[in-house]
């Protein structure tokens, strides 16, 4: 992996990407991310910082081949890994407590989330400064393996969206009411779409941002008891 192009190869092959899905990232063609890993033709500069993340690289690594290299092994087939954080007990730093929510089933895959706090945790170290940080016991098994049901997503709802990251998206909250919910992981978006994907079933779909307006990112995850 002495160029460029190979790296990007054998770092695409190894998240689970095809050529498309790269190309679709960028909102490119994919015989451009075909060039690339030819080397008939280099990305732009500032591509490579979200390219590394896309890929899951330290971004000297793949642009001159600094530093150790990273883990290459083959992603399984089905699409790339899920990416989650899973925070120790020994992260637990703070004396501060933060409300933790119940979700209920709802039609089409939907969870209906209740505002009603159920419990109080110490605050992790991602949440710990973070004003209105929560945890939502997940309902359902669409994003098994990184989800299951009965775990507790630890959520940031100030962050913005992100590629390649587990978000909560919810319809705008009704007065006094239950609010309607999706746990996915967001792969993209448009000014119109969110682009989705949950991993049981592994399908990609895309939903209407101005139906599922409020976007939050999980940082991480309390394994079920």
């Amino acid at each position: 992996m002495d160029t460029l192009g190979s790296r990007i190869k054998a770092a695409r092959k190894a998240a689970g990407l095809t050529q498309q899905q790269v190309a679709e990232h960028f909102g490119i063609s994919r015989v451009n991310v075909t060039q690339w890993e030819s080397d008939t033709t280099r990305p732009d500069g500032y591509r490579l910082p979200d390219l590394a993340g896309l890929l899951g690289l330290e971004e000297a690594w793949l642009r001159d081949g600094a530093g150790p290299a990273p883990d290459l092994t083959a992603a399984p087939a089905g699409g790339p890994r899920p990416k989650v954080s899973i925070i120790p007990g020994s992260q637990l730093v703070s004396a501060q407590k933060m409300p933790v929510y119940a979700a209920a089933m709802g039609g089409e895959g939907h969870i209906i989330v209740s505002f009603d706090q159920i419990d109080e945790i110490k605050r992790p170290a991602e949440l710990e400064n973070v004003r209105g940080g929560y945890g939502l016991l997940i309902k359902g098994d669409s994003m098994v393996p990184a989800l299951w049901e009965g775990d507790m997503a630890l959520v940031n709802p100030h962050l913005p969206p992100a590629r390649q990251r587990n978000v909560i998206l919810y319809h705008t909250p009704p007065d006094g009411g239950e609010i309607e919910a999706i746990v996915k992981q967001l792969n993209g978006w448009t000014e119109r779409e969110w682009h989705l994907q949950q991993w049981n079933p592994n399908r990609e779909f895309k939903e209407f941002r101005q139906e599922w307006p409020v976007c939050h990112r999980v940082v991480g995850k309390y394994d079920g008891r």
